[in-house]
C-alpha cells in the first residue's frame, strides 16, 4: 500500500512492538523516530520491517512528528503513538477504509477514532475523534504538545472527514500515567502560550490539562476563554470537547444554575450531536432529573453524528435500560437493553439479571412449614435453590437468616395464609416443608408461565409406600402452581379453580410419608385414603375408598389412582366381593390406563383366572402410561407369593 505509517516512541518497546505487529497487513511504509535512541528498539523496528530514524528531543512534538513526514516515502499518512495499535480482527475493513481514502483527489484531513481500552477488562469505549490520516504535501504539524496538523497551502475544496477507522489505545489506563502527561503537556502548553497568548487551540488544551490534573477552578478560566473566543467556531473537530469539558468544570465546581443554563444554550448549537445529548442525560441524572435524562438519552440515539461512536446507540439505549429498570418498568427496561448490540457486555449481563428478576417476580414459592424443625426446612430450600423464585416460608416459628437462605418468612395460620393466598397476583407454587424439589425443567416452566395467564398447574409428586407390588413408591399429580385467579387452599391442599386452565408442570416433587400425614387431609378426600393405603393401613384405606366413591368424581385422575388403589387393598385383604358392583363402571372409565390394568392383573390373579390376569399384566405394558416405570414392566408371569 502506498502509505507511510509515522510513529515517533521512546523507551516503550513492548507498546511498540504490538504497534508494528498490527501494522504488518498493510505492507506499507512504517517509519519510527526515536527520541530516546535505543539500541533494542532499533533492532525490533528492523525486525519488524521498518525504518529506524532518531531525532533529539527538544520539548517541542510537533517538531518530532515533522521530521517522521519527512523521512516518509509517500504522501499519505498515517500517524500513531506507540501505544495504540489496529485490532486483528478489524484488518479488512482498515485496508478498505485507509484506501477509500488514498483514492481520493483532495486535500482532506480524515479524523479516525481514538478507543480507550482497560488492560484489567479489555473493555474499550471510544472516547474521541484525531485527526491522523492526511497529505504531508499539505498538512504540517503545530504546537509543542497537543500538536495538531495544520493545513499548509489553502486549497479550494479542502474539508475535515471523519474515516470510519479505530484505533485502540491504552497509554491512559493508568490515573498516575494521565497526571504525569497531562502536568508535561501543560508546560510545554504554557511556554506556548507565553509567545501565543490569545490562540484559541492552545487556550482549549490548557484548559483541559487543568482539568486532567483536577484544576477546576484553572480549568473553567481557560475552556471558557475558548468557547466565548471571537474565533471559536462549533464545528471545529474540538468544538464538542472544549464544550464538555467547559460543562465538566462548571459541574465539578457545583454551579448547577450555570450549567443547567448552558445545556440548554448548548441544544442548539448540537442539535444532532449524539455526544452532548449523551452526555446531557449524564448530567441531568446527576441533578436527580430522571424525565430530562430519559429525554436526553433518547435524543442520542436518533442523531446521525458521534464522536463517540458508541454514545448514538450503545451508551444511550444501556442508560434508558438502567434508568427504566430503576422506574420498575422493567418491559421498557428490557426492549432498551436489547437495542444494544449482541458483543455489548455490559447490557448483555443487565439483561440475564432482569431475566432473573422477571422470573423471581413471576412466582412465589411458599414454603408451607409445619414441623417447625430448622434442619427439615434447610434440606426443603436446599432443593429449591435452582428455581429463580422468590420464595417465603409460612410458618409459626422465627428463623435465622441462616436457616432461611434468603428466603423470607411469614407468620401466618393455614387459614388467614388461604385468605392471603386469594390476593397474590403473581404465579404461587406450594410445597411443604420436608418435601424435596427432585427434578425440574427451567426452560419449560418459564415457557408455560409466559404463555398462561389462569392456569392450574399440577406437579408429579413421589412418595414412598409400604407395598412391595408397587416397588414400594407411589407416583401421583398434584395441585401445585396456581395464579390468574384465586385458588381455594384447605385441608392441607389446593382445589382448582374452573376458569384456570389445567396444565402439568415440569417438576416433581419428593413427598416423605410423614410430610403426607401431617396435613391434615379431609377424611373425605381420596388423599386421605391414599394416605392410609401408603402407610399399609389396608384395612382402614378400604372403608375411607368405599365411602369416596358413593359420590366421586369419575374424571379426575385421583379417581383413577382410587379405584387402582382400592383393587389392590381389597387383594391383599382377602375382600374381594364388594368389587364386582364397581368394576364395570371403572372398566369403562379407566381401561386405558396402566396402572388401573395392572391392578386387575392382581384381582384376577387373586380369583385364580390366570389367562386373564396375564391379558391385564400384558395390556398394562402395551398401555404404558403410567406415572410408576414399574407398573409399565412386563407382570405376565408376576406371582402373587
Amino acid at each position: 500500500m502506498d502509505l507511510s505509517v509515522c510513529i515517533i516512541t521512546k523507551n516503550e518497546n513492548e507498546k511498540l512492538k504490538r504497534c508494528l505487529k498490527s501494522l504488518a497487513f498493510l505492507e506499507a511504509d512504517i517509519v519510527v523516530v526515536d527520541t530516546g535512541f535505543n539500541d533494542e528498539t532499533k533492532k525490533l523496528v528492523t525486525e519488524l520491517n521498518g525504518r529506524y530514524f532518531t531525532f533529539e528531543w527538544c520539548d517541542d512534538f510537533s517538531a518530532a512528528r515533522n521530521y517522521s513526514l519527512e523521512q516518509a516515502r509517500y504522501d499519505d499518512i498515517l500517524v500513531l503513538d506507540s501505544d495504540e495499535w489496529l485490532a486483528k480482527e478489524e484488518e479488512t475493513f482498515n485496508k478498505a477504509a485507509l484506501e477509500s481514502f488514498m483514492r481520493r483527489d483532495l486535500q482532506t484531513l480524515a479524523c479516525c477514532y481514538i478507543v480507550d481500552v482497560d488492560p484489567k477488562n479489555g473493555v474499550g469505549i471510544n472516547r474521541s475523534l484525531v485527526s491522523r490520516v492526511f497529505s504531508k504535501k499539505y498538512y504540517r504539524y503545530e504546537g509543542q504538545a497537543h500538536e495538531q496538523p495544520v493545513e499548509q497551502i489553502k486549497k479550494s475544496g479542502s474539508r475535515v472527514i471523519n474515516l470510519d477507522l479505530k484505533i485502540y489505545h491504552d497509554g491512559y489506563a493508568d490515573a498516575k500515567v494521565v497526571r504525569g502527561k497531562a502536568k508535561r503537556n501543560l508546560e510545554l502548553l504554557l511556554k506556548n502560550l507565553e509567545t501565543e497568548p490569545d490562540k484559541l487551540y492552545l487556550l482549549f488544551q490548557v484548559g483541559m490539562s487543568y482539568l486532567a490534573l483536577n484544576n477546576y477552578e484553572q480549568a473553567l478560566e481557560y475552556l471558557e476563554r475558548t468557547v466565548s473566543h471571537r474565533d471559536f467556531h462549533y464545528k471545529y473537530p474540538y468544538s464538542y470537547s472544549a464544550c464538555a469539558g467547559y460543562l465538566r468544570s462548571l459541574l465539578l465546581l457545583e454551579k448547577k444554575e450555570l450549567v443547567l443554563e448552558k445545556l440548554t444554550y448548548f441544544t442548539k448549537k448540537f442539535p444532532n450531536l449524539a455526544d452532548f445529548w449523551y452526555d446531557s442525560g449524564e448530567i441531568y441524572l446527576k441533578f436527580n432529573k430522571p424525565k430530562e435524562a430519559i429525554a436526553s438519552f433518547k435524543r442520542a440515539t436518533k442523531c446521525t453524528q458521534a464522536e463517540a461512536s458508541d454514545k448514538n446507540d450503545n451508551l444511550p439505549y444501556y442508560k434508558l435500560g438502567q434508568l427504566y429498570a430503576y422506574l420498575g418498568d422493567i418491559k421498557q427496561a428490557k426492549s432498551y437493553y436489547e437495542k444494544c448490540q449482541p458483543g455489548f457486555e455490559l447490557a448483555q449481563k443487565e439483561l440475564v439479571t432482569l431475566r432473573k428478576e422477571e422470573l423471581r417476580r413471576l412466582v412465589t414459592i411458599y414454603i408451607l412449614d409445619y414441623f417447625n424443625d430448622a434442619e427439615i426446612l434447610k434440606l426443603t430450600l436446599a432443593s429449591l435453590k435452582e428455581l429463580p423464585f422468590g420464595k417465603i416460608v409460612v410458618s409459626q416459628r422465627k428463623y435465622s437468616e441462616n436457616d432461611l437462605a434468603g428466603a423470607e418468612v411469614v407468620q401466618l395460620t393455614p387459614n388467614v395464609f388461604a385468605e392471603y393466598l386469594k390476593r397474590m397476583t403473581n404465579y404461587s407454587l406450594l410445597i411443604h416443608s420436608g418435601e424435596r424439589l427432585v427434578d425440574f425443567n427451567l426452560n419449560q416452566l418459564k415457557e408455560l408461565l409466559t404463555s398462561k395467564k389462569a392456569l392450574s398447574g399440577y406437579s408429579l409428586i413421589s412418595s414412598p409406600n409400604q407395598i412391595k407390588a408397587l416397588g414400594y413408591r407411589s407416583y401421583y399429580h398434584e395441585l401445585r402452581l396456581v395464579g390468574g385467579v384465586s385458588h381455594d387452599f384447605y385441608a392441607g391442599l389446593l382445589h382448582p379453580n374452573a376458569e384456570a386452565e389445567e396444565e402439568l408442570i415440569p417438576l416433581t416433587i419428593e413427598s416423605p410419608l410423614e410430610v403426607r400425614a401431617s396435613l391434615g387431609f379431609e377424611t373425605t378426600a381420596s388423599a386421605y385414603a391414599n394416605l392410609l393405603f401408603m402407610q399399609g393401613d389396608y384395612q382402614a384405606a378400604l372403608n375411607y375408598y368405599q365411602a369416596y366413591f358413593m359420590a366421586c368424581d369419575y374424571g379426575l385422575e385421583e379417581s383413577l389412582h382410587s379405584a387402582a388403589n382400592a383393587i389392590l387393598a381389597s387383594v391383599f385383604l382377602g375382600q374381594l366381593d364388594w368389587l364386582a358392583a364397581y368394576l364395570p363402571q371403572w372398566s369403562h372409565y379407566y381401561q386405558n390406563f396402566a396402572i388401573y390394568q395392572f391392578s386387575l392383573g392382581y384381582y384376577f390373579k387373586a380369583l385364580g383366572e390366570e389367562e386373564q390376569a396375564k391379558q391385564a399384566f400384558t395390556e398394562a405394558k402395551r398401555l404404558a402410561n403410567s406415572l410408576n416405570p414399574l407398573i409399565n414392566a412386563d407382570f405376565s408371569k408376576i406371582s402373587l407369593n
